[in-house]
Formats: structure tokens, C-alpha cells, sequence
């Protein structure tokens, strides 16, 4: 879950000013500063030049060895290996690679006409020493199952695993290379890379500057200079209508708006939201001294109620305006997705059935207090979230289907410094959808307790059934072998995860991603977007028309 990566937003619209060393935007009329901006906005398209509004900055700064593969890294790192168009994997620094008998030993061969911005090769010994510092700094990036990595020759690298796992080539995905001969103390203010462009600046709190990278061995950008700039969501919008940036993310309630000159582009996304609950009996702490677990939560039939009773499609519609679809699994999309555990629009919104299902298991209101109850626990829990797009919405949308079961949710916004302390023992709303399936692992095994980032199985859900099949979908030849395993660790007829077994959460929607766009700006065909966008992700493919 991208927001616990400390990414600062700005909201101020004073940001801009001194930015675009024009008029104040939204605050002038005149058609002489309109022409001025026409007359910016056609400069940069006959020079090649872009201004894109992305909503986070990097508060640690641009160090791919700690951040990982987001879509502002995307432009000026490389990795191993990069997504296709269909989630699948191709190559990108790497040329080959090949896994032993045992599956522990993985040997990627790597292009030898790589270059860094700064002139110098990438080689091998590159390679490991970027595995080295992400495995061994506590980054975002979880290389747990790495044993070591080691250089055969200048252009071949090798990676031994403790144990086997299919999904390892998502992790040769998501590091981007650093060079070992200027990776310093300095390095992620002024980063040094291999992908398609290079920083030129990065003006705190305001935007970055980047240029086509000469050297880059991959499609050449035609966009030359690009500059990226941190607003929110309003700032944004307001700047793209006033020709002042190029192309922004916008929210659903913006999207019905026709704005001259501009043109709305939607992207197929793996966005997914849902809500986690703790599965056991309060207790237990974590190492930490943190509580585990929850009396309401941890009853069964409270969390399939709430999953019944949801109406996805009002969601859809209320809340994303129609721009993305229902999700019950999390996972829709998905080559792994067990279909058999889709709940159907027609069997979505059961208020009554889920009322019957709760009285049937001893939840009745005994006090009169609007709340049912059961063995004298009221049916209420706390159900934290952090700000983000349609959060707030899809929330206040769980609480008051929730009270018409007679369910009492207290939805608080919070930061992740405060939702951790109660992660484990609170609800949670979270947004997921990285297109790698060991986000089945890191959210449903046993093994993850405690393990990475919070938000691992944050619910201390356990079966061993479900262990045994992630444990065997892991230990597979491929993640073509995997697909079977990670089907029945949802549902094998008899138990899982999803709502038809143990009802580890409860999903909502997946939500379209949305950008309005200058309609001279063609963005070639963007990957399938995962959770926080990637539409930076084929920059190389974008030019003016």
C-alpha cells in the first residue's frame, strides 16, 4: 500500500506560482493571459516538451534501490525485467535467464550496450551490488527470499534463493539498477540511471526537471524535456484547464466536465479496494507490545454479512461515476483470479439475507441500542484509512450499510504512523494491485506475520490449507505452474481465503485511472495500471501529434 512510502502532497496553488512564471492559474480571465498560455502550450509541443502533474513526491528522494519501481523511478532507472501490456513480463536490461533443477539458482544474462546518464557501462557488478544494498537497507522492496547474489562474468549475474519461488521475476522487476561506482551519499537528490531520461532538477516541494537520456539503449523519447511537477488532484485540474501543465490524474467527479482543447483518456486498472479485518480473538500482541485481534471481527459470519450486503455497483456508480467495475476477489484481472469465488451482481446488496445470516448466529439488538450484540459484545469496530483518492467515499459508503445491519463502524482518517499501532487489531481500508501474485502471499500467509511492511497479512489470517497451497503455488517451475495453487489457497471447494472459505476481506471496486490530457498529446498504450498508476511507465511511446 503505496501511501506508507511518507509520499507528501502538496495542495497549495501557490506551489504554482514562480513554477509557470505565468499568471496565478485559476485566478485569471484575460484573453491576453490566455494567449500567452496558448502560446506556452505550443511552444512546448513544437519543442518536444511536456509538463505532467503527478500528485507525490518522493520525500526520501529518487533512489531505486529504496523506493522501488514507481512510475517517477520508472523514468530514470532500469530494471532486469519490466511488464508487458498484459501483465506479463519481457525483458529490459536482462537478455536471458534460466532457473536450476533445484530452483534455487536463477542466472540472468544482461545487454552489454547499457550505458549510465553518466557515460560509464552498466555491468554485472551493478546489478549486485543494487540487489546487495536493497536486500540488506530495509526498503520497500521485500528481497526476504534472496539468499545472495553473486557476478559469473561481466554481463551474467546470479541470484541463489533460500527457497524456491515462482514470483522471484517480480523482484528482478522492481529494482531499478544503480551504478556502484556514484551510488553516495548525495545520490537520491541527484540520481545517475539507465533509463530514458535523466534528472536534470528537482526543486523541493515543486517539480522536477528531466531530459531525454542520450544514451538510453531502449525506444528513444520523443518527448525531450520533461518536467513533472507535484499538485493535488484540484491544483492539477485547474492547471490542465488552463493549458499551464499537459496532462493530469483526475478524480472520478471531475471526469463528466467537457473542457475545450483537452481530451479525457481512461486506463484499464488492477486498483482494488477492500477492507481487512482482524481474524482472531483479541489477546496476543505483536513483538512490538501492538494488540492482535478483534471480538466483532473475528466472528465469521459478521464479516460475510458485511460482504453481502455491500452494493459494488452503487459504488461504481456513486462513487467512481461509473468510471471502473465491482470487485468481490481483489483480484479481478487477474490470470489467478479463481472465477468460482466472483460474487454476481444479482447476489450483491442483500441487506435482508445478511440480517437473517447475523440473527441466525446470536447477533440480536438485546439492549435496545441500535447496535446488535452477541454474549454481551456490542457488533462494533473502528475502521481505519489514510487520504487517497475515493477512501473517505467508499468508507462512509461501508459504515452506512453497515448500521443497516445494526453494525456500528467508526471510520477514522488517520496516517500510517497512527493506523499502525491498531493494524492488527482494527479494520482497515486499504488499496491494493501490483499484477504480482505474491501479493496473494504477502496478504493471506501465515508466514508474512509480522514480516515487511504492516500491511503484510495485517489481519493475522491463518489456515493451514491455504498456507500449504501458497507455499506449493511458490514452489512451482513458473508462475504458469503457480496459477492452480493460487485458484484453491481462494477456494478448493472446502475452504480459502475469499468470501466463500474465511472471508478475509471484504472488496469494493476496482477503480478506472483517469487523466484529462491536452488532445494533441497521444500516450501510445499504457500498461494495465496498478495500484498508485504507472502512466509515466511508457513515456518513450509518448509524443505530440
Amino acid at each position: 500500500n503505496m501511501g506508507f512510502m511518507k509520499l507528501k502532497k502538496n495542495i497549495s496553488i501557490m506551489l504554482v506560482i514562480g513554477l509557470m512564471s505565468s499568471t496565478l492559474i485559476g485566478c485569471s480571465n484575460t484573453s491576453s493571459d490566455a494567449g500567452k498560455s496558448l502560446d506556452k502550450e505550443n511552444a512546448r509541443k513544437a519543442n518536444n516538451e511536456l509538463i505532467a502533474a503527478v500528485t507525490s513526491e518522493p520525500e526520501t528522494g529518487f533512489d531505486a534501490t529504496d523506493t522501488g519501481h514507481g512510475d517517477m523511478t520508472s523514468v530514470f532507472f532500469s530494471t532486469l525485467f519490466k511488464r508487458n501490456k498484459n501483465l506479463g513480463m519481457e525483458n529490459d536490461l536482462a537478455k536471458s535467464y534460466a532457473i536450476s533443477e533445484d530452483r534455487l539458482t536463477w542466472t540472468v544474462k544482461i545487454r552489454e550496450d547499457v550505458k549510465f546518464t553518466d557515460g560509464e557501462n552498466l555491468t554485472a557488478e551493478d546489478v549486485v551490488y543494487t540487489y546487495e544494498i536493497a536486500k540488506n537497507s530495509g526498503s520497500s522492496i521485500d528481497l526476504t527470499m534472496l539468499d545472495s547474489v553473486s557476478k559469473v562474468d561481466d554481463y551474467t549475474v546470479e541470484f541463489k534463493l533460500k527457497n524456491p519461488q515462482s514470483t522471484f521475476i517480480e523482484k528482478l522487476a522492481t529494482v531499478g539498477i544503480v551504478p556502484k561506482h556514484a551510488h553516495n551519499e548525495g545520490f537520491s537528490d541527484n540520481p545517475i540511471g539507465s533509463g530514458p531520461y535523466k534528472l536534470v532538477q528537482w526543486d523541493k516541494g515543486q517539480q522536477v526537471i528531466a531530459e531525454a537520456n542520450e544514451n538510453y539503449y531502449g525506444e528513444k523519447p520523443s518527448i525531450k524535456k520533461l518536467t513533472m511537477v507535484f499538485m493535488d488532484d484540484d491544483t492539477a485540474y485547474a492547471a490542465v484547464k488552463a493549458g499551464e501543465v499537459d496532462i493530469a490524474s483526475i478524480p472520478a467527479s471531475f471526469a463528466k466536465e467537457e473542457v475545450e482543447g483537452k481530451k479525457l483518456i481512461e486506463l484499464d486498472s488492477i486498483e482494488t479496494y477492500g477492507v481487512a479485518y482482524p481474524m482472531e480473538k483479541p489477546g496476543k500482541t505483536t513483538s512490538d507490545g501492538y494488540p492482535i485481534g478483534n471480538e466483532v471481527t473475528s466472528d465469521e459470519t459478521i464479516r460475510k454479512a458485511l460482504t453481502y450486503a455491500i452494493d459494488r455497483e452503487e459504488l461504481v456508480e456513486g462513487i467512481l461515476e461509473g468510471y471502473g467495475a465491482p470487485s468481490s476477489t481483489g483480484l479481478e484481472k487477474m490470470p489467478w483470479l479463481n472465477e468460482e469465488t466472483i460474487i454476481k451482481p444479482e447476489e450483491d446488496g442483500k441487506i435482508d439475507e445478511a440480517k437473517k445470516m447475523l440473527e441466525e448466529a446470536g447477533w440480536k439488538d438485546t439492549n435496545n441500542n441500535g447496535t446488535i450484540d452477541k454474549n454481551g459484545v456490542e457488533a462494533e469496530f473502528d475502521l481505519l484509512y489514510t487520504d487517497g483518492k475515493y477512501r473517505q467515499e467508499l468508507g462512509l459508503a461501508y459504515v452506512e450499510v453497515a448500521k443497516k445491519l445494526g453494525i456500528k463502524v467508526n471510520l477514522e482518517n488517520r496516517n500510517w504512523d497512527t493506523i499502525v499501532p491498531e493494524i492488527n487489531s482494527q479494520a482497515v481500508l486499504y488499496g491494493f494491485g501490483s499484477g504480482d501474485p505474491s501479493e496473494i502471499y504477502n496478504l493471506y500467509s501465515s508466514k508474512t506475520f509480522g514480516v515487511g511492511v504492516p500491511w503484510n497479512n495485517s489481519g493475522y489470517y491463518k489456515n493451514d490449507k491455504v498456507d500449504e497451497y501458497i507455499d506449493k503455488a511458490l514452489q512451482s517451475e513458473d508462475e504458469d505452474a503457480a496459477l492452480d495453487y493460487w485458484k484453491k489457497a481462494q477456494w478448493d471447494g472446502e475452504t480459502g481465503f475469499s468470501h466463500m472459505g474465511d472471508c478475509a476481506y471484504t472488496w469494493f471496486v476496482n477503480a478506472g485511472h483517469l487523466y484529462l490530457a491536452d488532445e494533441d498529446l497521444d500516450i501510445g498504450t499504457p500498461v494495465v495500471q496498478p495500484h498508485g498508476g504507472k502512466v509515466l511507465y511508457n513515456i518513450t511511446e509518448w509524443s505530440w501529434k
